[in-house]
C-alpha cells in the first residue's frame, strides 16, 4: 500500500467517524443498521421499504423497525413514510425536515454541497 493511499484511508475513516459522531449527537443510541438505512434514504429519497431491504442487505423486519424508529426519535422524526399513490401496499421513505437538516450536516462533512 502506498503512502498516499494510506493517508486517503485514514482521512476516509476520520470522516466516517465524524459522520457517526454528528448523527449520534442527534440520535443517541443509534444502531449501525439504522444509520445505514438513514444514509441510504439520503441518497435515494422516496425509496420503497422493500428496496431498502435489497440495497442495505438487511432483513425485512430489521428495515421496518429501523424506519419506524427513525420516524419517531427523541430529537424528532428523521424520516417520513407515505403510502404509494397507486399501490397502497408500498411504503415510500423520505427525509423529514429534521432528517434533511442532518443530511446537510453529513454532506458538509463529506464535502458535498
Amino acid at each position: 500500500m502506498s503512502e498516499g493511499s494510506g493517508q486517503r484511508q485514514v482521512m476516509a475513516a476520520e470522516t466516517l467517524l465524524q459522520v457517526i459522531g454528528v448523527t449520534l449527537k442527534r440520535v443517541p443510541n443509534l444502531r449501525l443498521e439504522t444509520l445505514i438505512i438513514f444514509l441510504a434514504v439520503c441518497v435515494n429519497e422516496g425509496i420503497g421499504v422493500k428496496d431498502l431491504v435489497y440495497i442495505c442487505g438487511l432483513s425485512d423486519s430489521m428495515v421496518s423497525r429501523a424506519v419506524d424508529s427513525l420516524c419517531r426519535t427523541e430529537s424528532g422524526e428523521l424520516l417520513a413514510v407515505v403510502r404509494h399513490a397507486t399501490d397502497g401496499r408500498r411504503r415510500l421513505v423520505y427525509l423529514s425536515e429534521n432528517g434533511r437538516a442532518l443530511a446537510q450536516e453529513v454532506e458538509a462533512l463529506l464535502g458535498i454541497s
